[in-house]
């Protein structure tokens, strides 16, 4: 039910007079500070809030939440403006929790605090809360597996600590999917020693190996078995797209190993040796790792790599170019993440359910006119179909952070673990 105007005003009159000094709320729509406070990474579906509330504090977002329960005021929640669902029009306002940006570390637990903070524009909470893959998972386990303990604020504004002591049930629902138990107000996570990534200066090779288009054959040959290696330190993204200034389309291999320039080179000479278009690869500090995927977003997990579609994808992706010209910009990826290191971290049970997943497939659609929306979704559902072609039910996959259209089934895997979540969703 929407909130009346004489509700609404209630609300953000008494929200000004008990919110923190860093604390702002906008409602000029016609502002610029409205404006780019709206802007997020997709447009579809993008509606207009009467106001939006720039939390600055864990007590800001409690007593916006309790605020809003008692005047019956409609919100959603936003981080860093990634998913399609931080969106609400006018009966409701968006809670932005961009401004969460402190960061404290505690030396001898080895655990960081982090009460929201960016990560290349991707919020940190919202990743760990929905399993969060990332190229450490192999090394470090899954963003959700490291996380230590929540302040979380419910949907009648109380604030709970949430810990393996501390509302058990609750925690294991919280890492993978977290999302749709409250909001976190802060988070507390395991830290780990740049050690872990292999090298003296704690650098990470990574940046970019291009291949014409009709080399996709050859290519996947020689990187085949470099993905069903487990034991190589390491991750990586494929990506078809037709980048400027020539826009043709061709193969662009982002990798990621945790080595020396020299290991990693000699590891990746099947793919050098046979002779790229461009090779721009080096050693990078960790805190410019994501730098060149900053624009991905998961769509279809896989538990193995099968490379004889992928001329298929190629055609697919051609197929969008002629009939979407203002598609141009798309990719077409698949990330792989099959490293298990010899003395792997273990970790407890957790909510999320893609472990088994080695291969995700992304789709980075990029596209102006609101008429091509249904022709992209045509293929990337169409290219997610040739991809499952060969799996069985229980093996299809759907990262649960970029999709509100796939079976449940496929987000949160597993009978007895969707019952459990449903359960404690009703408590």
């Amino acid at each position: 039910m929407a909130a009346s105007t004489d509700s609404f005003s209630t609300f953000l009159t008494q929200l000004v007079a008990s919110i923190s000094p860093g604390a702002k709320i906008l409602s000029d729509q016609s502002s610029t500070e409205f404006k780019d406070s709206l802007q997020r990474w997709s447009d579809i579906g993008l509606q207009i809030p009467t106001a939006i509330v720039l939390a600055a504090t864990g007590n800001d977002v409690v007593l916006t939440v309790k605020l809003a329960v008692e005047l019956n005021i409609p919100f959603v929640p936003k981080s860093g403006g990634h998913s399609l669902w931080s969106t609400i029009g006018p009966e409701g306002f968006i809670l932005d929790l961009s401004r969460f940006k402190n960061i404290s570390l505690d030396k001898e637990k080895k655990t960081v605090t982090n009460p929201l903070g960016n990560g290349n524009t991707i919020g940190v909470v919202p990743q760990a809360l929905g399993g969060g893959i990332s190229a450490l998972s192999g090394l470090c386990g899954y963003t959700s597996d490291n996380i230590v303990s929540a302040r979380l604020v419910t949907s009648s504004g109380s604030l709970i600590t949430v810990s393996s002591s501390s509302n058990p049930d609750l925690f294991w629902a919280l890492r993978g999917t977290g999302q749709f138990f409250g909001i976190v107000a802060e988070l507390t996570m395991q830290a780990h020693p740049l050690s872990v990534l292999g090298t003296p200066d704690g650098t990470v090779w990574t940046g970019s190996i291009v291949f014409p288009a009709q080399r996709v054959e050859e290519v996947l040959q020689a990187l085949a078995p470099m993905i069903a290696d487990e034991s190589a330190p390491g991750t990586g993204l494929l990506l078809i797209a037709a980048p400027p200034p020539t826009f043709t389309t061709c193969i662009i291999i982002i990798p990621v190993f945790f080595g020396t320039a020299s290991v990693a080179e000699a590891y990746y000479q099947p793919l050098i040796s046979l002779g790229p278009l461009m090779m721009d690869c080096k050693p990078v500090t960790l805190v410019r790792l994501n730098d060149s995927m900053e624009a991905f977003c998961f769509k279809g997990g896989m538990p193995k790599f099968e490379p004889s579609v992928w001329p298929k994808v190629i055609e697919l992706f051609e197929e969008l170019r002629r009939k979407c010209p203002d598609a141009g910009a798309t990719g077409y990826a698949f990330e792989w993440n099959t490293y298990s290191p010899e003395n792997k971290l273990s970790h407890s049970e957790t909510a999320f359910s893609h472990r088994d997943v080695k291969v995700w497939a992304e789709f980075l659609s990029w596209y102006t006119s609101p008429e091509s929306h249904a022709e992209v979704y045509r293929i990337e559902q169409e290219v997610l179909s040739l991809m499952r072609q060969d799996q069985d039910e229980e093996d299809e996959a759907a990262f649960q952070n970029w999709t509100r259209n796939e079976p449940l089934r496929r987000r949160y895997r597993g009978a007895e673990r969707l019952e459990k979540l449903r359960r404690l969703k009703k408590e």
